[in-house]
Formats: C-alpha cells, structure tokens, sequence
C-alpha cells in the first residue's frame, strides 16, 4: 500500500457516551478524528434497567454515513462497547427487549443460588472473578425472574456482537466479549462445556467467536441500500472496550501496568497465559481475554461513576450544569483535612444507589458536599494504590509507571493523586483508547507485517501524553 492514506472507522461505546472516530494511516502515524459523540446512559424500566440498544445503533449507522458520504474508500469498521450485557434474539430473529443493564439485582440473585464451594470451582474452571454482573449471573438471574425471556430465547448475543449482527446479519462474537460471559476456560480461550454444565445454562445460545484481524461480516445489503453506504466489512477487533484499550497502550516494554480509566477503572497488565491461583481470586482479579490470544488481567474496579452521579445529582437537585472543574474546585479545601476518610469504592451501597452523595454520607459520616467530593477522589487513588499493589505480587513484576489511557487520562487533578498517592510516574493517554485500540487492529488486517509492539511503537509516535510523577504535596 506504500504511502497512500487509508481510512478505518472506530465505534467506541461506553457507558457514558457513543463516540465514532475516524483513524488515518499514512505508513507510520495514525491520526484521529472525533466524527460524532452523544451522551448514553441506562433508562429505568418499570422493575428493572435497560439500554437504549435502538438509539446506539440510530446513532452508529448514521455516523457511519456521515463518515462514508465524506470518504467512500474507508477500508472497514470496528466496534468495542462495555462487557457483560446482551440481547437476546427468539425464533424470528427479533430481539424479545431492549438488553438489561448490569445495574440490576438479576446478576447478584444469580450469583447468591450458588454456594461459595460452586463460585470457588468457577473461578478455578473460567479464571474470571466472580462478580454479580457477569453474564453467567445476569442470565441465571433472568432464568429465575424473567423466565419469558430466558424460554424464548435462541440467541445471546453480547452488545458489540448484537450492533455487528444488526449492521451485517452475522452471528457470531470475539474472545475479549466473550471472556467476560465467565463461560471460558481462559487457559483454552474457549467456551467451557463444564462449566455450562455445571450452572445448567444452554451452550446453543452463544455464537462461534472470530479470530482477531478477521473479516466479522459486511453491512447488510438492507442497511447499504436504506442509508445509501457501501457494504464495507465489519473486522474483528477487540470487541470488549478495556482490551481494546489496552491494546493503544503507548509502550515498547514487554510487561506494563495500565489503567483504563472510565465509568469503571480496569488495573492491571497483559500476559501470554492466565494466572488461575488462590491469590488472584481473593485480590478478586481475572483473566479477560487480550489481542491476539494475550491475557489482560485485571480488577473490575469502580472509576468515574461515582463523581459522575455525584455531579448528576448537583445538577439536578441545583437546576444547573456543572463543569468538571468546578466539581474538583469544591473539592480541593476537604483534601487538605489529615482526617478525611477513604471508603471502600466497590462497596455494594454504591453500585446503584438512589443518591450517590447520600450513600457515601452513610459510609463516610461526611456531611459537606465538596468533602464527599474529596474522600471520593481520595478513595479511588487508594483504590488504584491496593490494586497496583496487588498486581506486582501476583506477577512478581515491578512497575515504575502506570499508563492511564481512556477518558480518565483527561483527569489531571485525579491523575496527579494517583502519582502521589502509589510513588509512580504516570503517563496520561490516550484519551481515545478504545477507538485508537480498534483501528488499529483493522489497520494491522491491511498490514499483517505489523505485530502488537509495533502498532504500540506507532500509536506511541501519534500521540502527545502527559506525565505527571510523585510529589509530597500539591
């Protein structure tokens, strides 16, 4: 291809916002452009939460056009999203509702059938963390509770692999995706038949994965022809956001310690091979699925939502928007407190509460809102510390510098707390991780030359990060 520019489209959709971004690659440098961004957030049913699953793929397929009506030779098209939620599809191939949030009790009433000796051999059989949310639990808790669901249901199809299939009409899914159903031997990358067995879930719901850099399908003749775009193809990149993430880290050294740091904050590293040990299922760590048959292990740890739905709730209950530097501004004279407290950011009164500020008022004893502001500041550095921590013990591994990458790495003011807080150099960005992370995985399908650490050679010469290093007071 020499020199010539060639244009691939990223679909990054996260809890938080659905963001297209067109990446350019000229033989060296990979540049980006933010197509289009819109909010997204989970909606409240009558009994339980959903996702808008019509309003993302509206939002897709028109930045999709958007995109191909200014450049008609885009090669192809990737699309991570956040792990664990699905649709599911009955016999006619329709989706029998719009697919549940994780933010439900369905998941914790799943896990809580089993007893601790089952969840001990889960883990010991998957190598992923026992969490409530994962879609092992969430189906079992719809089996229990929306049985109409769980009896009508032929296909499972998580969110990434249920976008693709409305784009293409394929059926099918991707390792990173699927690791996080905790249905896989992550030791063989495959779906576990005794582990189906085991929670007496049906194997036929969930579709055959694609190898990375693999064609996923092409955009259906329908959708071409209503939206008038070319049937360019869907290509198999890291479907899970925090793998695609993770594969923009901006580094040449062979072991990294990163943070992808969003709605929730993933710490952790990639590895050739699963660690399955006691130690790593009490640190409550997994090994998800990574690019190219690599290993991320990580903790699923609470990130921005708490601030988040702290600033949600200023701006509703003070009718008016808040900036993210007004948030830290409130918050900077509690930091200077020697007594303001930490608390427990993964605790379960925070997982979806009716008043974030009114849970952490309970956990903390604090009644000033700017000092609740701090102590969650102060909370998800020390979160970051412990699991940091934690993460060198397991490896045996020592890092000098985290990489924070995501929309997190645009948070200075935590950022710097998190330097101070672990005594390491942090190294922000990029910001656009997963969407860097999924183009350049289809750019690697064009250029099969490229292996892992020279797209992260690359990716480190297109960007601009930030570093901030330890200090003993700001």
């Amino acid at each position: 291809m020499g020199n010539e520019l060639n244009r691939y489209l990223g679909f990054d959709c996260g809890n938080s916002s659905i963001r297209t971004v067109l990446g350019t690659f000229d033989g060296s440098r990979i540049s980006l452009e933010v197509v289009n961004k819109i909010p997204n957030r989970e909606y409240r049913g009558i009994q339980y939460h959903y996702w808008d699953i019509l309003a993302i793929f509206h939002e897709i397929v028109s930045s999709m056009k958007r995109s191909c009506d200014q450049y008609p030779e885009i090669r192809s098209f990737g699309i991570s999203t956040w792990g664990i939620d699905f649709g599911l599809l009955g016999t006619s191939g329709e989706l029998l509702g719009n697919p549940l949030c994780y933010r439900n009790p369905l998941g914790s009433e799943g896990m809580k059938s089993l007893t601790q000796g089952e969840l001990e051999k889960l883990f010991a059989a998957t190598g992923i963390q026992n969490l409530p949310m994962n879609s092992m639990y969430q189906l079992l808790g719809i089996r229990k509770s929306l049985p109409e669901y769980y009896a009508g249901a032929k296909t499972l199809l998580l969110i990434p692999d249920l976008l693709n299939h409305m784009l293409t009409d394929e059926l099918n899914s991707e390792v990173s995706i699927a690791s996080t159903t905790q249905l896989l031997d992550m030791r063989t990358r495959t779906y576990s038949n005794a582990v189906f067995s085991q929670v007496d879930l049906n194997r036929e719901l969930f579709m055959p994965m694609v190898p990375h850099t693999e064609v996923r399908g092409h955009i259906s003749e329908r959708i071409a022809q209503l939206n008038q775009i070319p049937r360019i193809p869907a290509m198999s990149v890291p479907a899970h956001d925090t793998a695609a993430a993770v594969v923009s880290v901006p580094t040449e050294a062979n072991r990294f310690a990163f943070i992808s740091s969003g709605t929730w904050s993933l710490i952790g590293t990639e590895i050739p091979e699963p660690i399955i040990t006691k130690d790593v299922e009490d640190a409550g760590f997994s090994n998800e699925g990574g690019v190219f048959g690599t290993i991320t292990l990580l903790k699923n740890s609470c990130g921005m939502h708490i601030l988040q739905l702290i600033k949600r709730e200023l701006e509703f209950t003070e009718h008016r928007a808040y900036t993210w530097d007004e948030i830290i501004a409130h918050s900077i004279p509690a930091l200077k407190r020697a007594d303001l407290p930490e608390f427990d950011v993964n605790a379960e009164e925070l997982y979806l509460p009716d008043s974030m500020i009114g849970a952490i008022r309970k956990l903390t004893g604090l009644q000033d809102t700017g000092a609740i502001i701090a102590s969650a500041y102060k909370s998800l550095a020390a979160s970051y510390q412990v699991a940091l921590e934690d993460l060198e013990r397991i490896t045996g591994d020592s890092f000098d510098t985290i990489h924070i990458i995501g929309g997190g790495a645009r948070n200075d003011h935590l950022n710097q707390m998190t330097a101070d807080r672990t005594g390491k150099r942090v190294v922000a960005g990029p910001e656009e991780a997963t969407s860097l992370g999924t183009i350049a995985v289809q750019i690697m399908h064009d250029h099969p030359e490229l292996k892992p650490a020279d797209i992260r050679r690359i990716i480190r010469n297109s960007i601009q990060c930030k570093t901030f290093s330890p200090s003993v007071s700001r």
